[in-house]
């Protein structure tokens, strides 16, 4: 190697930084102190409080955190504590089935459902509005046009048309009413008819 191209190295070399020193400015500053939060005392709705024990209410819960598929129920009926270090499979899988099918834990597990809807519903605004703002997406339209139909409903119309026909005896009762009423008219005859009973003595 020349020196000239030893010189054109050093060069490089000195005008590169080091590794040291871009690895320094990389440090982050060190992180605020989060304040403590105040404890939240979060409320069970009135079907989950009107099952008889902690454990049913910690079966339900458990059935939201464990991965849904064969088994689930067991694994959650052992997480609430049901069963024993003994029991057998055939036995836990026992407890767990009475467990899915007891009307009141299905009232508290369709409680749970609905909170846990309303509790999404932040993420799926906010995943709805990025769609919305993403002309690209393939559903920005189908996106904006389900937002417009919830805030701008489209409103139909219904004419109902109500047609009275009369039928042939009532026609014929009409006519036999008006006959009487000319008879009467022509005799002087007040036009009413008397129903009123006579007591025979």
């Amino acid at each position: 190697m020349d020196a000239a191209c030893a010189k054109c190295v050093r060069a490089e070399l000195e005008a590169k930084p080091n590794v040291s020193e871009v690895a320094k400015k990389r440090r982050r500053a060190p992180r605020r102190e989060i304040e403590p939060l105040e404890p939240i005392d979060a409320q069970d709705g009135p079907k989950m409080k009107a099952l008889p024990s902690d454990r049913h209410r910690a079966f339900v819960r458990a059935l939201y955190q464990i991965k849904p598929g064969h088994g689930a129920n067991v694994k959650a009926a052992k997480i609430a504590g049901f069963g024993t270090v003994e029991s057998s499979p055939q036995s836990m899988a026992t407890i767990a089935s009475r467990l899915a099918h007891d009307e009141r834990v299905l009232e508290a597990i369709a409680e749970e459902d609905q909170k846990r809807i309303r509790a999404s519903a932040p993420r799926a605004i906010s995943a709805l509005t990025r769609l919305i703002e993403d002309p690209d997406h393939k559903d920005h339209a189908r996106g904006i046009g389900m937002v417009l139909d919830r805030v701008h409903p489209v409103e139909t119309t219904h004419k109902v048309t109500v047609e009275h026909q009369a039928s042939s005896s009532m026609k014929a009762t009409a006519e036999v009413f008006e006959r009487i009423m000319t008879l009467a008219a022509r005799a002087n005859v007040p036009p009413m008819i008397d129903v009123t009973p006579e007591r025979v003595p």
